[in-house]
């Protein structure tokens, strides 16, 4: 575990300065050009098809929220429903499209609704946060913005005179179209985060927020991990954190012993190293048992995954990456909205073991202004304008 840590340590000091496949050897200003009026987005994942119920990813949810209209917006702002008051173990809302909205919270099984005249009952008593999620947009209802074109590639979408071009675009390819000026906004390629935030010319547009969600293992219904509680156990107190903080999230958000959110400055390593002592002496007992993961999608989570199934099988456990039948996936769960007990339904009945916080850097250029992101990700673009091309320096 010391050796690994190291070597993590030791290649996160190596980003830093710049070794990186896409870190520049050299400083670099960012040009910020492009024409006022118009936002151009790149986005590791694109929403495709156009329907809210299938958002997962930050990414698609971004997307979702900018073309579909909730009934509340994130902060219990006033959306589709203008007001709303508790009623019995319910709520009662005021709301345009009150038909439309209850069909889609029961399409999408997110709460038992019915419509009396222009009003919206909700039996469920966290409704207002409920109506704040993107899966509860109904998809026939004009959003936000206007859409122009769609491709699974592209999407243009314009709102009194501002237009959003997004592009589904790998990071890699996103931070050099970022760096030529002709993108606005870009994720952080895997890798690059410590670099970009100590290149001078590069950290005023690096923007680091901590989200609320956790990557984790969950152990599938059936798999050795849900069969075997003590086996899970092991695996939960010989997960290799240190090496997955400081490659990943690049030491930005902290790893994660639970669903609830640690205290700054909580001081958790010696406990985390005691409890690795105590369960690696227990792997000699236990069951000599394969665990298979299977292989995420997103080639960050993947990359995360073979960090933690390569310290597993180096102190003796049988984790391996395959692919049929999966005992445990790797998956990032995000809360639908800003309340831990959301994260922790999200998450589901599955047992897990929760590895890091997650963060998310975006670089912005200086041509916008208004840009915000919440701690679930959400950009409210109505409120963001670009201005005529300037030049960071």
């Amino acid at each position: 575990m010391n050796t690994r840590r190291a070597a993590a340590v030791a290649a996160l000091g190596l980003m830093a300065v710049g070794c990186g496949s896409s870190s520049p050897k050299t400083a670099w200003a960012p040009t910020a050009t492009g024409p006022p009026g118009v936002v151009r987005i790149a986005l590791a994942h694109l929403l495709w098809p156009l329907d809210p119920a299938h958002a997962r990813t930050r990414d698609e949810i971004t997307v979702a929220r900018a073309l579909f209209p909730t009934p509340l917006r994130p902060g219990l702002r006033p959306g589709l429903c203008s007001s709303w008051r508790r009623e019995g173990g319910g709520w009662r809302f005021r709301c345009r499209h009150a038909g439309a909205i209850a069909r889609e919270l029961r399409r999408t099984r997110l709460g038992n609704a019915t419509v009396r005249g222009n009003s919206l009952l909700v039996s469920d008593p966290h409704a207002p946060y409920v109506l704040t999620e993107a899966a509860a947009a109904p998809p026939g209802v004009p959003g936000p913005f206007r859409l122009i074109s769609a491709s699974p590639t592209r999407l243009l979408l314009e709102r009194n005179g501002l237009k959003l071009v997004i592009l589904r675009l790998a990071p890699e390819t996103a931070l050099r179209l970022f760096r030529a000026g002709k993108l606005d906004e870009a994720p952080v390629p895997l890798g690059d985060l410590q670099a970009s935030l100590r290149n001078l010319h590069l950290k005023p547009s690096v923007r680091v927020q901590r989200l609320l969600a956790v990557d984790l293992v969950a152990a599938e219904p059936g798999g050795a991990l849900a069969r075997l509680p003590k086996l899970r156990h092991v695996y939960d107190d010989t997960a290799d954190r240190a090496d997955y903080q400081a490659l990943v999230p690049e030491l930005e958000a902290p790893p994660a012993e639970s669903l609830s959110p640690p205290p700054k400055g909580a001081k958790i390593a010696r406990a985390a190293a005691l409890a690795f002592a105590r369960a690696r002496k227990q792997i000699g007992s236990l069951p000599k048992v394969a665990v298979r993961f299977s292989v995420p999608a997103d080639p960050d989570l993947a990359y995360g995954q073979n960090l933690l199934v390569a310290a597993w099988r180096d102190i003796g456990l049988g984790a391996y990456t395959g692919k049929g039948h999966a005992d445990a996936t790797f998956e990032r769960v995000l809360a639908p909205y800003p309340s831990t007990a959301a994260l922790r339904q999200a998450v589901g009945a599955r047992p897990f073991i929760p590895i890091s916080w997650v963060v998310d850097a975006r670089l912005v250029s200086s041509r916008l202004q208004g840009w915000r992101e919440d701690d679930l990700g959400a950009v409210d673009y109505s409120r963001v304008r670009s201005l005529a091309s300037s030049r960071s320096r």
